[in-house]
């Protein structure tokens, strides 16, 4: 009979087996801790996030100011304060008209969108007659869209949910954005010595490299966004849309969510159209049909082509999922999500890893 102890090098081979049992356990739990607390801070990473965006904005300007003597820490905040007036004088000027407009669709895109659930429901109730039939449907459906536009928009932010939540949300993103761009470098630093020496070097210039992007992609969205806004107000007014400036207006605020902010600022026009004639609506959707195609093919061939090239396909996903996740917020932050990400993953991952390739 065969002794059954196990020799010394079974015995270590069990412990240490133990070992990497126990540590894959452990490193499981912190990641499922850490996975817990980021979405406990969902509200405050979204804040963060836009503030990253607003202060490399501001940066572009607060650069020009400080080259021509002006200190960082008066250059940023006159910087804000100047783009707040701009907008304010903006929004003074055509207050009185986009007032006037605004009051127009809020009245008159229910009456459209229940005119036209009517119609199709008369026509086509083979197709939505899961809704139900008689007297109330269009009420029903008006209730529907309702809760999925509110639960849309309010998505898992609990905090930035609410009003006060909301205007307590914007209040930090100004103030944490003055503080970054007045001193990015303090900033910057204390992300790098997080880290081991020997990768400082690398996370200190895919740091820079976010930044830049950032920038990048949001001049070239601002460009792109007034771009469309004038496009689209021109020809509504050329169709004899009412509210055409209001309209131009949503139209370019929702082109920086690529993708499916035009379709979003299409379902209120071709509404309006519908108060003029159906035919109008039809020319309503093939204007914009028609600016989205100058939009993809020209503007932003021409304006991005220094800023950040995002694969479609990626960049839908990852609109899908952060919409899933988040809500309409997610929708709005997840394309320069993405753009940073794509920095991130190629200066800190892909490119060690080739150059580790290429020395073997």
């Amino acid at each position: 009979m065969g002794d059954s102890t196990p020799s010394v090098a079974e015995s270590t081979r069990i412990v240490i087996g133990k070992a990497s049992a126990a540590r894959l356990v452990l490193i499981g739990i912190a990641l499922w801790g850490l996975a817990n607390m980021l979405w406990l801070a969902r509200d405050i990473l979204f804040v963060a996030f836009l503030a990253m965006l607003l202060a490399a904005f501001l940066s572009i300007f607060v650069e020009q100011l400080v080259r021509r003597g002006v200190p960082r820490g008066l250059a940023s905040p006159l910087v804000l304060i100047l783009l707040l007036l701009s907008v304010a004088t903006v929004v003074t000027l055509v207050s009185p008209t986009l007032v006037e407009q605004i009051e127009l669709l809020s009245r008159e895109v229910p009456r459209r969108l229940q005119a036209i659930g009517t119609w199709l429901e008369s026509r086509y109730d083979a197709v939505i007659g899961g809704i139900g039939g008689g007297a109330g449907v269009e009420e029903r459906l008006r209730t529907q869209l309702m809760q999925g536009a509110t639960g849309l928009v309010s998505g898992t932010l609990p905090l930035l949910s609410t009003v006060v939540g909301s205007i307590t949300g914007i209040f930090v993103i100004l103030f944490v954005a003055v503080y970054l761009s007045i001193d990015p470098e303090h900033y910057r630093n204390g992300l790098v010595r997080l880290v081991p020496p020997r990768l400082r070097p690398r996370l200190r210039d895919a740091l820079l490299d976010t930044g830049v992007t950032m920038q990048r992609w949001m001049v070239a969205t601002l460009i792109s966004m007034s771009l469309i806004a004038v496009m689209t107000t021109v020809g509504l007014l050329l169709l004899g849309i009412p509210a055409a400036l209001a309209l131009g207006l949503i139209a370019g605020a929702l082109q920086f969510i690529p993708t499916f902010g035009p379709v979003l600022s299409s379902v209120p026009a071709a509404a309006i159209g519908f108060v003029v004639s159906p035919l109008h609506a039809l020319w309503v959707l093939l204007l914009y049909f028609g600016t989205q195609q100058v939009e993809s093919n020209m503007i932003t061939p021409l304006v991005m082509k220094r800023a950040v090239n995002l694969p479609p396909a990626l960049t839908i996903l990852a609109q899908a999922l952060m919409t899933v996740l988040f809500g309409f917020l997610g929708l709005i932050v997840a394309v320069p999500l993405v753009a940073v990400a794509m920095v991130l993953v190629r200066r800190l991952y892909i490119e060690p890893l080739e150059a580790a390739a290429a020395t073997e």
